[in-house]
């Protein structure tokens, strides 16, 4: 990740890709076998209805890889917050070329 600030925005640079690394399969030379690669981030829509309060959380959430322990992959909490509606978040997913979820509690 590379963050820097021009003027007064901040720039966040996040890799689209990130290797998939399985530490119990090791390399002569001591490092982990590469497997592949998985997206660093997920779309995450989180929908709240409890107690008649009723709303979503919408962002951009860290990918975790979990294919070395036979698992499908997890989601962080949120990294970045979509601050739009529900519609145009899973449009802009669309547009980027990421996967997204929805949760419901």
């Amino acid at each position: 990740m590379k963050i820097s600030r021009v003027k007064d925005e901040i720039i966040v640079k996040i890799p689209f890709w990130q290797k998939r690394w399985n530490p119990y399969m090791i390399k002569e030379n001591g490092e982990p076998e590469d497997v592949g690669r998985y997206p660093t981030l997920t779309g995450l829509i989180i929908r709240h209805r409890k107690d008649g309060n009723d709303y979503e959380e919408i962002g951009w959430a860290e990918t975790l890889d979990m294919a070395y322990k036979g698992k499908p992959d997890q989601i962080s909490d949120f990294l970045v917050m979509w601050e739009g509606e529900e519609q145009d978040f899973i449009k802009k997913c669309g547009e980027l070329k990421i996967g997204y979820e929805i949760h419901s509690d």
